[in-house]
C-alpha cells in the first residue's frame, strides 16, 4: 500500500475551551484518544508511512507518535510551521511524497472501502477522488456541498439541494502538488473547487458511518454513543479452524500447512462484511525449541499471502509461544497471553477497537471457549463440515 496523511493541525476553535488544552484529535473517546480510533480503522490498509501534518501544539503529536511503528506502518511527524490550512498544510509533505497518497481528516471518521477509490483514480486525466457522504447534521457546511456524481463517477455541483458532500478521505495523484503553495490555503474551497469544474476529480458515495467531531454537539454525540467507533471482528483459531490439525504434532514448516475446505470463500465473506479477521494462536513450539519465532512468522506471512491471492485477507495474527520450561525467558513470561488466558484477545480489541458484543470467536478446542468466556465474547466450535457454511449460518442469524 501508498502512505497515508493525515491533518491534525488545526485549532478547533468551535469547541471552545476544550482545546485550550488539547487538539482535536487527542481528545479522549471513552479512554482512547480520536487519534487513536482513527489509526485502529486505517491500520488495515498497511500503509508503508503514515505523516501526522502537525501545527497547533505539536509537540504533544511527536512525543506520543513520531517514528513510532504501529502494526505495519511507520508514523512520522511533520511541522507545518504556522496553521496553512488544510491545503497550505501539504506545502512540507512535497518531498516526501513520491507516489499516488490518501489523505484524511484527524478529527472525522468515515468508514468505508479506501480501495474504491484507487479504481476511480486510473484514468490519466484525473487528478484524484474523494469519498461522498450523506449531509445529515450540517446545516452551515459550504466545504463541497451539494453535489453530485455522474455517470463517468466525476464529481460535479449541482444546482439542487442534493444533500451529499465531501467525507474528509481522499486519493490523490501527485500532480495535486503543482496546485499546494507555501502560504494558507484551503484544500476544499480553494483547491477541489476548482478541480471538481475541470471534472477532473472522482467520487465513491458510501453510507458507512460516519461523523466528524468538530462541534460541540457531535463531539457530546460520539462520547455517549463511542461504540459507533467501534469495528467488529471474527477471531479464529488457527490449527483445527484455518488449517488441517495435526495430531500430537505442530507446523514446523510452510509445506505442513493445508487449508481446510472453504477457508478462501470464508474470509472473502468476511472482508466483504466489514469484519476484521484475526487469527489468535497458541504455539508453544517457539517456546520449546522446535522451531524458531521466524519460521513461525514466515509460515503466517505464507497464510496470509495464500489467502490475499484468493483475494480475500487477515487483518492481524496473535501467536502465543509461551512454555514453562523455555530455555528462553522471554517465552516463560508470556503466560497471560496463552490460551485459556485471554492476553490475545485483550490485545486485539485494544488495538483494532473492536466492538466485542458485534463480534464472535471460532476455535476447536476447550481452550479457546474458556478465553472467549473471559472476555464475554461468543464462542462456536468449529463444525466438521464447511466452514464457510458455518459462518454463513452465524451471521445469517
Amino acid at each position: 500500500m501508498t502512505d497515508l496523511v493525515i491533518l491534525v493541525g488545526g485549532r478547533g476553535k468551535r469547541l471552545g475551551k476544550i482545546t485550550n488544552s488539547i487538539p482535536k484529535p487527542l481528545i479522549k473517546i471513552n479512554n482512547k484518544s480520536f487519534l487513536d480510533i482513527l489509526l485502529s480503522k486505517v491500520i488495515t490498509y498497511n500503509f508503508k508511512n503514515i505523516y501526522l501534518l502537525c501545527s497547533y501544539k505539536k509537540n504533544l503529536f511527536f512525543k506520543k507518535y513520531h517514528k513510532k511503528k504501529i502494526h505495519n506502518s511507520k508514523i512520522f511527524c511533520i511541522d507545518e510551521g504556522y496553521q496553512k490550512d488544510t491545503g497550505g498544510a501539504l506545502f512540507k509533505i512535497k518531498k516526501k511524497i513520491k507516489k499516488n497518497f490518501f489523505l484524511i481528516n484527524g478529527d472525522s471518521y468515515f468508514d468505508f472501502d479506501y480501495n474504491k477509490l484507487i479504481k476511480l483514480t486510473n484514468k490519466k486525466d484525473i487528478i484524484g477522488s474523494i469519498g461522498i457522504t450523506k449531509n445529515i447534521f450540517y446545516k452551515k457546511n459550504n466545504k463541497i456541498n451539494n453535489i453530485e456524481i455522474n455517470k463517468t463517477g466525476t464529481i460535479q455541483y449541482s444546482k439542487k439541494n442534493t444533500h451529499y458532500m465531501n467525507g474528509g478521505v481522499y486519493f490523490f495523484k501527485t500532480k495535486i502538488f503543482k496546485y499546494i503553495q507555501n502560504k494558507r490555503l484551503s484544500l476544499e474551497n480553494e483547491i477541489l473547487n476548482q478541480l471538481i469544474k475541470k471534472k477532473i476529480i472522482k467520487g465513491f458515495y458510501s453510507n458507512n458511518k460516519f461523523i466528524d467531531i468538530g462541534s460541540i454537539n457531535k463531539l457530546n454525540y460520539i462520547k455517549k454513543n463511542y461504540e459507533f467507533l467501534k469495528q467488529k471482528a471474527c477471531f479464529l483459531d488457527r490449527d483445527g479452524v484455518i488449517n488441517k490439525l495435526l495430531e500430537n504434532n505442530y507446523v514446523k514448516k510452510i509445506d505442513d500447512l493445508k487449508f481446510l475446505p472453504g477457508i478462501f470463500k470464508t474470509i472473502k465473506l468476511l472482508n466483504k462484511l466489514n469484519y476484521r479477521v484475526i487469527v489468535v494462536t497458541n504455539q508453544a513450539c517457539v517456546g520449546k525449541s522446535i522451531i524458531t519465532e521466524k519460521k513461525l512468522i514466515d509460515i503466517h506471512n505464507y497464510m496470509k499471502e495464500k489467502i490475499h491471492q484468493k483475494k480475500g485477507y487477515i487483518d492481524d495474527v496473535f501467536y502465543a509461544t509461551y512454555y514453562k520450561n523455555s530455555k528462553f525467558k522471554k517465552y516463560r513470561t508470556n503466560l497471560n497471553d496463552r490460551k485459556p488466558n485471554s492476553g490475545m484477545l485483550t490485545k486485539a480489541i485494544n488495538k483494532w477497537n473492536i466492538d466485542v458484543s458485534k463480534s464472535f470467536f471460532i476455535g476447536d478446542s476447550l481452550t479457546d471457549n474458556m478465553a472467549a468466556k473471559k472476555i464475554k465474547i461468543k464462542f462456536y466450535y468449529k463444525d466438521k463440515g464447511s466452514l464457510y457454511k458455518q459462518i454463513s449460518r452465524i451471521l445469517n442469524k
